[in-house]
Order: C-alpha cells, then structure tokens, then sequence
C-alpha cells in the first residue's frame, strides 16, 4: 500500500514500466477532479489507480470552485483533466472550465467527464468544449485508450 491509499503497482507492471513498454513518449499527465462536496469517491479511486496501472501520472484534486481547476492544470502542467460529476453542476462547470482554460493558455487540455451524468446533456457538453463524457461503469481501459488515442493526436496536431 502506498502512502497516499492506493496499493502499489504489481511487479509484473513495475517491470513493463523499467523496459519502456508501455508508454514510448512523454508520461501522460491527467488531473481527476472531484467537487469538494461530493463523497462519493470509490469510482474516481478506482479510475486513479487503473489509469496510474495503465502508465500514466494521475493528480488526484478535490474542488470547491472551477477556477481552482484551471490554476491546478496549468500548475500541474497536465495533459488530461477528468471531472468526476456525482451530484449535479455538469453544465456550469462545463461552462466554466473551458474559457477558463482557455484564458490560461491551456486549450491543448484534453478535458473529459464521468460519473451521473443525464446523456441527454452529453451533446451539450460537447458543444461546451467537453472532449468526451463516460458514463458510471465503464472499465478504466476504455478512458485510458481514449486518453492515449486522443493526447497523443493532439499533440503530434
């Protein structure tokens, strides 16, 4: 178990990481965002730790305002921000996230959500500047490949 909660990394996927396997280019790294009022915490965990075990770097944050979102990204200096909506508010922190990343220069951010969100306001979101929007119970492979397939895309863009 590692100090921050999480079990260490089995030795067979320490041993992919040492001969450069998994990943040929840059660590990618994702911010998963979580409001500060939510407690409900286990998917996001569990998509930290199968996105740290598929070989990327994961800043696990815990919000009160949108803005401390961008400030994290852009301090951070992440490729991914994953917004983990429980509750409700998807739309106005959609609304807000992306101009306010914008207004920092970090519109090369790849920005996706999870969690209860209504598909009715998936194409809304997207329309906000969402990358894409993963519905409660997908395996993290899914996010993960996407992550991978779409940040490397952007960045070779």
């Amino acid at each position: 178990m590692r100090a921050d909660g999480f079990p260490a990394p089995s030795a067979a996927r320490e041993e992919e990481n040492r001969e450069g396997r998994i990943l040929a280019e840059k660590t990618i790294r994702v911010l998963l965002a979580k409001k500060k009022i939510d407690v409900h915490g286990r998917g996001t965990k569990l998509l930290a730790r199968e996105l740290r075990d598929a070989g990327m770097e994961v800043i696990y944050f815990r919000f009160g305002t949108v803005d401390e979102i961008a400030n994290a990204a852009l301090q951070e200096d992440v490729d991914v921000i994953g917004v983990s909506i429980m509750t409700s508010g998807h739309l106005r922190i959609a609304e807000k996230l992306i101009p306010a990343l914008r207004e920092k220069g970090r519109k090369d951010v790849l920005v996706i959500m999870g969690g209860v969100i209504p598909e009715v306001d998936f194409p809304r979101l997207k329309e906000l500047g969402v990358d894409e929007v993963f519905p409660p119970g997908l395996p993290g492979e899914t996010v993960a490949e996407y992550i991978r397939t779409h940040v490397r895309r952007s960045k070779s863009a």
